[in-house]
């Protein structure tokens, strides 16, 4: 499964249309990292100095550091993983393993991008609210896409296979920003949400 970046420009970073989103956030050919709690616990995530706590359901902001051997922590449990330069994971963490996923770079000025991760148990289809179009899937569970979208306003909902539907909060999307929908399957049943992800600004 090959799972896109979601970003967006940081507040402080100046708008410039020579440079990726990437770019702009970190150092040079820096390995950016994040973290998906698909728990139905807080975890506390650490990675060299960075430091995250994660809701249920939560993505992370994006983290980054130089290319190479690193140790994560998630509620005290060691993890190994070697970054390349200038990649991108998505790590989902179920309580016992981090599953790793490839992510690729998005620095595009001209559309917004809208990436659906559907963590849920059944298929799941991004749809406008009423109906009409099928924007993203149906995706299998534990499966992914994307699509590139002009900037505008829109209201959206998520349809399970099962013909639940989750509507999400209707959102204004932005050219040169990623936006995502995450399906997570809590204890309480499938959940849905549309937010704009960040690379982390600063280390504490």
């Amino acid at each position: 499964m090959i799972l896109t970046v979601l970003l967006s420009l940081p507040g402080w970073a100046a708008q410039d249309a020579n440079e990726g989103l990437y770019e702009m956030a970190a150092p040079p050919n820096s390995a950016f990292i994040r973290v998906i709690n698909v728990t139905d616990e807080q975890v506390a995530l650490a990675m060299d100095d960075w430091r995250q706590s994660l809701s249920p359901g939560q993505a992370g902001d994006y983290l980054y550091r130089p290319g190479g051997a690193a140790q994560l922590q998630v509620n005290g449990k060691q993890f190994a993983f070697d970054f390349a330069k200038r990649s991108v994971q998505t790590l989902v963490f179920d309580g016992t393993s981090l599953v790793p996923h490839q992510d690729t770079y998005f620095s595009s000025r001209l559309k917004a991008l809208l990436v659906m991760y559907n963590l849920s148990t059944q298929p799941a289809t991004l749809q406008t609210s009423n109906g009409a179009v099928n924007v993203i899937g149906p995706l299998p569970a534990g499966s992914s896409d994307e699509r590139q979208i002009n900037g505008v306003k829109v209201s959206l909902k998520v349809v399970l296979d099962s013909g639940v539907e989750l509507p999400l909060e209707e959102v204004v999307l932005q050219r040169g920003r990623v936006y995502t929908v995450l399906v997570t399957q809590g204890s309480g049943g499938s959940q849905a949400r549309l937010e704009e992800t960040h690379v982390a600004t600063a280390t504490p």
